[in-house]
């Protein structure tokens, strides 16, 4: 049974839900302790730092709209086939791969043009509720703040400009661009897939951790758990938007709470920022 702020602790920020109090306030005390200097923000980027949205928005989808018919055809094959087979959930890490370079490979062949790429972006993207003051406050405090994703990290660098976001690494898929701006292929050793969404993969991002071993990871997918390693140090967020059906909030909060710590459902990343004030005080 999950459970509000109001019902249990005062130490558990308002707007947090959660199956444990007691674990999930022996961590936030534990993280408390250890104060600022040990602590680092680690942050899916679609439907996390960005409101719900549906798959027409996210990066991959954006760079195929562009395509001609032709590559439209062929992106949608690829998208389809590898896509099921993460529903199944039998997708391989060397399926992964494939899905990645074949995708990139026909946005390159057809040379999309990243200048219309983002006014289309910034006529619709969105920024959830608390972002920025978020990363405002960790810089203010000197809190390291990764944003890892599965996306374009072209894309998040538009989005970041548009919104004054600073993170201090954006882990994701670079494009290689030619003079007119337009794709011709992408840096193979930034290549982040679902299952190169993870701080073992990233050396810089260890650097961070063996520094700073307590992390505050969020993401809206089941994966997301995965992006650090550990248990004590890292508390886990997933976020998720506001769920009507009771049967479908059972079962998410169910397959959640083995992997989180706690869900946000109000639509802000607010309960993460009093989080990370109570370890400032």
């Amino acid at each position: 049974m999950s459970f509000l702020f109001e019902d249990v602790s005062s130490s558990i920020p308002q707007g947090f839900i959660y199956d444990n109090a007691s674990d999930l306030e022996a961590k936030i005390i534990a993280f408390r302790n250890a104060g600022t200097g040990q602590l680092q923000l680690v942050l899916d980027f679609d439907r996390t730092l960005t409101e719900k949205s549906d798959e027409n928005s996210t990066s991959w989808q954006l760079m195929r709209n562009h395509l001609p018919p032709k590559g439209k055809r062929e992106a949608q094959a690829v998208y389809e086939h590898y896509r099921a087979l993460e529903v199944a959930e039998k997708l391989t890490p060397e399926d992964a791969t494939i899905w990645w370079t074949t995708s990139m490979s026909i946005v390159a062949k057809y040379r999309l043009d990243m200048n219309i790429v983002e006014q289309e972006f910034l006529s619709y993207s969105t920024i959830r509720p608390g972002t920025k003051e978020l990363f405002d406050l960790c810089a203010k405090y000197n809190i390291p703040t990764v944003i890892m994703s599965a996306g374009i990290k072209d894309i998040i660098d538009i989005w970041c400009r548009a919104y004054d976001i600073h993170p201090t690494i954006i882990l994701s898929t670079e494009l290689i661009l030619n003079e007119q701006n337009q794709i011709t292929g992408w840096n193979e050793t930034s290549v982040v897939d679902i299952f190169t969404k993870h701080e073992v993969d990233h050396p810089e991002l260890s650097r961070i951790r063996a520094e700073r071993p307590h992390t505050i990871l969020a993401g809206d997918s089941l994966h997301d758990h995965n992006m650090a390693e550990g248990t004590d140090t890292v508390l886990r967020v997933r976020i998720v938007d506001s769920i009507d059906e009771s049967d479908i909030r059972k079962q998410l909060e169910q397959e959640t709470f083995t992997e989180f710590d706690t869900i946000i459902e109000d639509g802000t990343l607010n309960p993460i920022i009093d989080l990370i004030k109570q370890i400032i005080k």
